[in-house]
């Protein structure tokens, strides 16, 4: 064998074992990624599990579910009479055509980017009644778009007093959605809402409370040049920023005319202080047809039992007046 013969296929065993080495390497790498992925699986999966007050499920943009803990998987049998898995589109399993129809304006308004609250009745086959509050989230990716849900039901069956005034609303209300509970304008809670859940959220369970009032600035000069139809479209955007950015614990409520509130539990001030750090960065980029939003804010913070709420509030209130006169 010549010697060029012998440097081809010495050069072709090389390129071989190159090869085989590559071919080892994206093997090794395919194992690693589908480890990681399994434990990042596996830690989801035991994130769902683990948080027992709530039943909980994520859907894909075509109302398919890409996950749920056991207990939404429980309810869904329970309900509708069908098992679900990953995969299954969601308004497939529901027949009624009334519970299909509400189930879908929910399901879409959250892909339209809404953040919000809403109450519903479950009743199982045995005819056993649930009463849940769902607090709803669109899933954004990197650059911001919206591609899925994700649903938090907390059973709020065994708290009396919510029930009963739930129960007592409901009796004269055919819109189950929102109870009388909800702003026509903005979809926001109003203030009947507001103080239900501000006597329910003043208990040590949820301290510390941080309470964030803000108002719309200049809105009676809005309303005299452009028109109220316009002060109604900032009125409506302001909210809709409210409900997109705060978390589903928190309650965001319009009291009257430019006012809103946002009663944030399990938070502190410093947080409570951050929050409206980025509410106002959102706020101060929003237009509506040209006219930029200006918001002023104010909040207070409740540590301990011995604070009275109201003068939580009332030194909150102070605090965006003072504030408002400024930016005025």
């Amino acid at each position: 064998m010549s010697n060029r013969e012998n440097k081809i296929t010495i050069e072709t065993i090389m390129a071989d074992q190159r090869i085989k080495q590559g071919d080892q390497g994206l093997e090794e790498c395919i194992i690693t990624l589908s480890e990681k992925l399994d434990l990042a699986n596996s830690i989801l999966k035991a994130i769902l599990e683990t948080t027992h007050d709530f039943i909980i499920f994520a859907l894909d943009s075509e109302y398919r579910y890409v996950s749920f803990n056991n207990r939404h998987q429980e309810m869904a049998k329970s309900q509708w009479g069908k098992s679900i898995e990953i995969g299954t589109n969601m308004l497939d399993l529901i027949e009624d055509n009334e519970e299909w129809k509400n189930l879908k304006g929910f399901l879409d308004r959250v892909l339209a980017g809404e953040q919000f609250c809403s109450v519903e009745e479950h009743h199982d086959v045995d005819g056993n009644v649930t009463l849940g509050k769902n607090h709803w989230a669109p899933v954004k990716n990197k650059t911001g778009e919206i591609t899925g849900i994700v649903c938090f039901i907390e059973d709020v069956t065994e708290n009396k007093r919510f029930l009963k005034a739930m129960l007592e609303e409901r009796k004269n209300q055919d819109n189950v959605e929102s109870l009388t509970f909800c702003d026509q304008l903005t979809g926001a809670f109003n203030r009947k809402y507001y103080e239900k859940e501000l006597e329910r959220l003043d208990d040590k369970l949820y301290y510390p409370l941080s309470i964030i009032v803000l108002s719309v600035n200049r809105l009676d000069q809005i309303n005299d040049k452009y028109g109220r139809a316009v002060g109604d479209l900032i009125i409506k955007q302001v909210a809709q920023i409210l409900k997109t950015t705060c978390r589903g614990d928190d309650v965001v409520v319009r009291l009257e005319g430019n006012e809103f509130v946002i009663l944030m539990p399990k938070t502190e001030g410093a947080n409570g202080e951050r929050a409206i750090k980025r509410i106002k960065k959102i706020m101060d980029e929003a237009n509506v047809q040209s006219i930029k939003l200006s918001v002023s804010f104010g909040y207070c913070t409740k540590y301990d039992e011995t604070e009275d709420l109201n003068r939580i509030f009332e030194m909150a209130e102070k605090q965006l007046e003072r504030l408002k006169r400024l930016e005025e």
